[in-house]
């Protein structure tokens, strides 16, 4: 890493190119500020692995590229799943069935016979799914099948407790909710409705693995990676290098299907917005992707600047001379540089422990601390104005979201709060047990550049009479408190794995204390109720209805200070195809497209030695 910000240096002071030439093909270079956690599909959790991960294992099925909402559409499915009905031992279970195409092929590598890639079956989707029953692999998936599929929970019990040979065994047996009905049909037996199931196989956990590739690649062997490192590919990518805290090369994957393209269609205004300008291209359109890690955003910057990075985020101390008025400034323009904007399918607040005998029966409390909040204040002031107040958990993009719902305590309004602290027991932020200003302690991670932020949040409390103390830890610690909920307050928020508002209700659902999603042991017999009700609903007016009653619900509880959904800003250069970015950002590399020559032509006319 050294040596490589060294060279970097000396290129910039030479307005020289940091990769040599531009080869002869077309290559796309980017950065990433940190390595990925791991490249196994199964254990694949955060943003970082998944933008990789993600481009290297196929799916059964994806998100359309450029439809809005999401739409989920066919990838190695060979149509949109049967869902239906089963009877088994007198019981009545969900039938959730589909079948992939055949010929399908994973990437020559060595695990195989010959080295070379062979045909992808159904059962190496099922295998996938028997370790996402694995708690030892820390797998992304369980909640998400966890109590729903037919002998899940048996089937993870027993993995718990095995040997690494008893689990080989296990696999083998399999359990009675996963059936191969023949080589490339599966039927999950599912003991509960549950639409959300569809999201599983959209998402890089769904994917299929082949289990000769896993035990070769197991760590048994000095002489071989492991498979998160060296994942087997079965995506439009493989992995042709990752050299630690340096470099990753992504490479088209020759074995890829060869029915992807382009999509042909999508929203209004996309044709002459130029999204559909490569309709029906053979996919993927770049032949490889070169990520460089570099963790300081002033080089990424800088590399962007010359066009030696074909697209590139805003670093926040360069934004207000990119951004001018929410839009890019002049200069920019002239250049041929683009921007795109895009709602985060996120939502960010601040959780109470709902059992802290201060929240846990004093409603009024919590709504006047989130009253006392000037969240646009703090979206100017640290997030470049990037952000949408949040009224509820739901983000734009998601069935439930409605523009024009409103909290009453998403509001800044520091008369109102100061009147609730009183109805609250605490007059001018008074705690009549110790007559000195009430203290609260929030608990959130430690940033270097934090210092100004817990100014700011301590004066908006302090607005209401409240001393609030702000205790910084690491984040395995604060995940710990969050998992064993040993907090009063701390810092909470979630982004979309799937884009359905279950996945955001889950997190207050009262049954979900026992797990890490209820982090703040709220409960409400009517909330947990209307989540029953609309959880395996399908979509449409009558669940939107049941949706703004949750949503109601949590408003009126406050069981959080709910703050902002993030607005999420990219620039790409004029030698790169129009970009859509896409809220849940999976398996996206194989929509972009640049033209070399451009690319060629501008950065010598940009850095030319003086």
């Amino acid at each position: 890493m050294r040596a490589f910000l060294l060279l970097l240096l000396l290129f910039l002071y030479c307005n020289n190119n940091p990769w040599g030439e531009f080869p002869g093909r077309d290559v796309f270079y980017s950065a990433i500020s940190d390595d990925p956690r791991t490249l196994d599909p199964a254990r694949v959790s955060d943003t970082s692995s998944n933008l990789i991960a993600s481009n290297l294992h196929d799916t059964p099925y994806e998100y359309h590229y450029l439809k809005r909402p999401l739409e989920l559409v066919p990838a190695m499915a060979t149509a949109m799943p049967e869902i239906g009905k089963r009877t088994l031992d007198g019981k009545t279970l969900g039938s959730f069935r589909f079948s992939i195409k055949r010929g399908l092929r994973y990437q020559d590598d060595v695990c195989f016979p010959d080295g070379r890639g062979r045909e992808i079956l159904i059962h190496d989707i099922i295998y996938n799914i028997q370790r996402a029953a694995d708690p030892a692999l820390d797998p992304f998936g369980l909640p998400l099948l966890m109590g729903k599929v037919l002998g899940f929970d048996e089937f993870m019990q027993k993995l718990e407790k095995a040997s690494a040979e008893e689990k080989v065994l296990l696999h083998k047996e399999g359990l009675p909710g996963v059936r191969a009905l023949d080589d490339y049909t599966l039927e999950l037996l599912l003991t509960q409705d549950f639409p959300q199931i569809r999201f599983f196989f959209a998402a890089t956990m769904g994917s299929p693995v082949p289990p000769e590739c896993i035990a070769y690649y197991d760590g048994s062997s000095r002489d071989r990676p492991t498979f998160d490192r060296h994942p087997v590919a079965s995506g439009p990518f493989y992995l042709k290098e990752w050299r630690a805290n340096y470099r990753m090369i992504l490479e088209k994957n020759p074995n890829y299907r060869t029915d992807d393209t382009y999509p042909q269609s999508g929203n209004p205004g996309d044709a002459e917005n130029g999204f559909l300008s490569l309709a029906g291209h053979p996919l993927p359109m770049a032949d490889s992707f070169h990520f460089q890690i570099i963790k300081a955003g002033s080089p990424i910057w800088r590399l962007f600047e010359q066009g030696y990075l074909d697209r590139a985020g805003i670093p926040v101390e360069v934004f207000n001379q990119v951004i001018y008025d929410q839009d890019l400034a002049g200069a920019y323009r002239e250049r041929g540089i683009r921007l795109d904007r895009e709602v985060g399918t996120a939502t960010y607040w601040w959780y109470y422990n709902m059992e802290d005998p201060l929240f846990k029966n004093n409603p009024d409390l919590r709504r006047a601390l989130s009253l006392a909040i000037d969240r646009r204040e703090m979206i100017e002031r640290f997030h470049n104005g990037r952000g949408l107040i949040a009224h509820s958990l739901l983000p734009p993009g998601l069935e439930g979201y409605e523009e024009d719902f409103r909290n009453p305590y998403s509001e800044f309004d520091l008369e109102r709060a100061k009147e609730l602290m009183a109805i609250a027991g605490y007059r001018d932020g008074i705690d009549p047990q110790s007559k000195q200003p009430l203290k609260i302690t929030m608990t959130l991670v430690a940033s270097a550049q934090g210092s100004s932020r817990y100014r700011f949040f301590i004066e908006q409390f302090r607005n209401v009479g409240v001393d609030l103390k702000i205790e910084t830890l690491d984040w395995p610690t604060v995940l710990e408190r969050k998992n064993k909920k040993t907090f009063q307050m701390i810092h909470g928020g979630w982004h979309a794995d799937y884009p359905d508002p279950q996945n955001f209700f889950q997190l207050f659902y009262g049954p979900n204390v026992k797990s890490t999603y209820n982090e703040n042991h709220y409960r409400s017999a009517a909330f947990d109720a209307l989540y029953l009700q609309t959880r395996g609903m399908p979509s449409g007016k009558k669940r939107v209805a049941l949706l703004r009653e949750m949503k109601t619900i949590l408003a009126q509880d406050a069981p959080v200070i709910l703050l902002f959904h993030p607005l999420e800003y990219g620039l790409t250069h004029s030698w790169v195809n129009p970009i859509r970015p896409h809220p849940v950002n999976t398996n996206q590399l194989k929509f972009r497209a640049i033209d070399r020559s451009m690319r060629q032509e501008k950065t010598k006319e940009w850095n030319s030695l003086l």
